[in-house]
């Protein structure tokens, strides 16, 4: 048996990757519950996926006053706890200590600076109990085995040992390539940025960068197309960034801000994928989703993004400036037009293969193989 706590409130990245972990782990025929905040999208959307093996159950809230509500979640014969926040993983301790042979998984989705000597002296306690790190990236598996938290305590050397990288899986069937949808010869090429509004995911940095790119030669080929739902950021303030960066709405840069049924055929449809993200991005399955559907990526290499790309997915312009920015992004983008069906479906087929829930789950078999010496596959 197999327990997850969830205290993410918002449909987060970190509350996505806990999810697909329960549907990866389903895939392996374990027994699991997945016990989360009342009301929130990790518990629906858990519900929803009718998972024949996972109770679900909520809880009002992850604190030590409400222990014995999430001790009610956690059955006889539970193996591992999988654990995705602070206030679950302090109180899996606590259930540690009254079952000692339960192993407990902390997963990590951001990569906070954990230097400081009051943080080594709090993770100690809230996080020495701890039998393992999940990490969803390379990127950040060498951060927490180098120069972050785990380094930085203590318990450094055999700590440093305990993390393993699981990519989150995307889910093939709903996210796909549509090779029907590929981008035509003599149309005017779309470049995609997909995602919420927010000032985080660099919209208006890469306003300036597209408008630099379309006074180059062979730049008015390109347009931008801005998909997303608004949330730190409205779309008037999106459109008055364009417009100060020098483009013109419904011309050169189109915005689309309810939610699109069909996501596979406008990602397929892309010559290429702008990931533009000014911070952040431990979890870009944007970027995945984009590949699996053989459309290649244009990314700022923020977070995880440069660990995700080969030469043959994309271009990574962190670090450059104006003009080389502009022209190594028009230059890859008329390289991206260019490409016939057989490239784009070798991409998709690489990346389903790192990229999809079968992946994840076996990933996830050897994590529970590890601990607990019992294996599916």
């Amino acid at each position: 048996m197999i327990v997850h706590l969830v205290s993410n409130r918002w449909n987060s990245a970190i509350a996505e990757y806990a999810v697909h972990c329960a549907r990866a782990i389903d895939l392996l025929g374990i027994p699991q519950v997945f016990a989360g905040l009342k009301g929130t999208a990790a518990v629906r959307r858990v519900a929803a996926a009718g998972l024949k093996g996972c109770q679900v159950h909520e809880v009002d809230r992850f604190s030590l006053a409400n222990l014995p509500e999430v001790v009610k979640a956690v059955p006889p014969g539970t193996q591992l706890i999988f654990v995705y926040g602070g206030a679950e993983t302090f109180l899996s301790k606590w259930i540690k200590m009254a079952r000692p042979g339960i192993k407990v998984v902390r997963f990590r989705g951001d990569d906070r600076d954990a230097s400081k000597a009051a943080f080594d002296l709090r993770q100690q306690w809230s996080q020495g109990h701890v039998d393992l790190f999940l990490s969803p990236s390379e990127f950040l598996t060498r951060k927490l085995s180098g120069d972050g938290a785990l380094r930085q305590s203590n318990r450094a050397a055999a700590m440093a040992a305990l993390v393993r990288t699981v990519e989150p899986g995307i889910d093939t069937e709903r996210i796909h390539r549509q090779p029907s949808c590929d981008p035509g010869p003599g149309a005017r090429q779309d470049l995609v940025i997909l995602g919420r509004l927010d000032p985080v995911k660099g919209h208006a940095r890469f306003f300036q960068i597209f408008n630099k790119m379309l006074q180059l030669p062979g730049g008015e080929a390109f347009r931008l197309h801005v998909v997303g739902e608004p949330a730190n950021l409205s779309l008037v303030h999106l459109e008055d960034a364009a417009r100060s960066a020098g483009l013109v709405s419904g011309f050169n840069v189109l915005f689309t801000t309810e939610r699109l049924e069909d996501i596979s055929r406008l990602m397929s449809s892309a010559c290429a994928g702008i990931i533009c993200s000014a911070g952040s991005e431990i979890i870009c399955r944007v970027a995945e989703e984009f590949l699996v559907c053989g459309t290649p990526l244009v990314v700022s290499g923020v977070g995880s993004l440069g660990s995700i790309l080969s030469l043959e997915d994309g271009i990574n312009y962190g670090g450059l400036r104006s003009p080389q920015v502009e022209e190594a992004v028009l230059a890859f983008c008329q390289r991206s037009a260019l490409e016939g069906r057989e490239v784009r479906d070798a991409r998709a087929v690489r990346a389903v293969g790192r990229f999809s829930l079968q992946t994840m789950s076996r990933g996830l078999d050897a994590v529970i193989r590890e601990l607990t010496g019992v294996g599916v596959t």
